[in-house]
């Protein structure tokens, strides 16, 4: 006599059913964590990019610039010589969907934070992204230090 285990047409169906369900229930998660992954990513590279600013102007003697194009989502860095080239430039993720910045406006949609040699920034002030869902980081820069900080909005 053989005893033999198998599954039946029944047990097989109500088995992909719960799977069906644990993947509806998880999924909307998955993309929400995803989402805040990419801004926080985002935020960090920004702030990092600003502190990269610093540390140029610092050790190269001369003045350079962070600027934004907050309705085409771009930054560059620069430095303050017009004759001279963007350092980097970097177009947002599509994720991005709004960003703001109250930086000095410098025309044509672009707003700048520069750093003197000292390391010292030309004004505080803010930038801030947000996502699809309306989760926004603001990177913050302290005048007179220079500190560059990520807070949720």
């Amino acid at each position: 006599m053989k005893n033999e285990r198998a599954f039946t047409l029944a047990e097989l169906m109500v088995a992909i059913g719960l799977l069906g369900i644990l993947a509806a229930v998880i999924s909307p998660r998955l993309d929400t964590t995803l989402s805040e992954a990419i801004l926080n990513a985002r935020a960090f590279e920004i702030a990092q990019d600003i502190r990269r600013v610093q540390q140029l102007a610092v050790t190269s003697g001369e003045s350079h610039r962070f600027e934004i194009h907050a309705a085409n989502r771009i930054y560059r860095i620069r430095p303050q010589d017009p004759f001279k080239s963007s350092i980097k430039t970097v177009n947002l993720d599509i994720q991005i969907t709004r960003v703001t910045s109250n930086f000095q406006d410098i025309g044509g949609g672009w707003t700048r934070l520069d750093y003197i040699p000292t390391g010292i920034p030309s004004q505080t002030g803010e930038v801030v992204i947000f996502d699809n869902r309306g989760r926004g980081r603001a990177i913050i820069i302290a005048v007179g230090t220079g500190r560059v900080r990520i807070v949720v909005r």
